[in-house]
């Protein structure tokens, strides 16, 4: 489904605030309601037929592994005054949410998923992985996740403020 999809899901549940509430809003997510209020049936049809394909190679994933470990984010945590991320390595990305991709992708094929944030050092920027599991095993997810904590040293330090 990617974006069409979430843009007229988006649009369908959160389409008022755009004519109320706009001012309020962020530039990403106006941009997500106008995407969803331009899609045609067809289009949304489209989507889900790509979404069922990337589900469908999801579940070839799991043939062969348990698990499968990806970066929890595409990017660094950012300065606050940048509003949206638009580039990756000095690649433009085609939309405001691109950067999301690595997180939404999993999202989209409904997957069970455990994030964890990854062992730093005091001054290093926080991150993260995904670990994606098959659907229906929650259980050794988690089990799996506990155990990265417990051998691996992942938890979670708040910065100093």
């Amino acid at each position: 489904m990617g974006h069409a999809g979430r843009a007229a899901h988006i649009f369908n549940s959160h389409g008022e605030l755009l004519r109320t509430r706009r001012a309020e809003l962020t530039p990403a997510v106006i941009w997500n309601i106008e995407a969803g209020a331009k899609l045609s049936a067809e289009d949304y049809l489209n989507a889900e037929r790509r979404r069922t394909v990337i589900y469908r190679s999801f579940c070839e994933l799991f043939t062969g592994a348990d698990f499968v470990a990806a970066p929890a984010a595409s990017v660094f945590p950012w300065p606050n005054q940048i509003s949206d991320v638009m580039a990756i390595d000095g690649t433009a990305l085609e939309t405001p949410i691109d950067y999301l991709a690595v997180t939404f992708i999993v999202s989209l094929v409904g997957f069970p998923v455990l994030t964890l944030p990854a062992r730093r050092e005091k001054n290093e920027l926080p991150f993260g992985i995904q670990i994606i599991a098959p659907p229906g095993c929650e259980s050794r997810l988690f089990a799996f996740g506990r155990a990265i904590e417990n051998e691996l040293g992942f938890s979670h330090r708040r910065p100093p403020l």
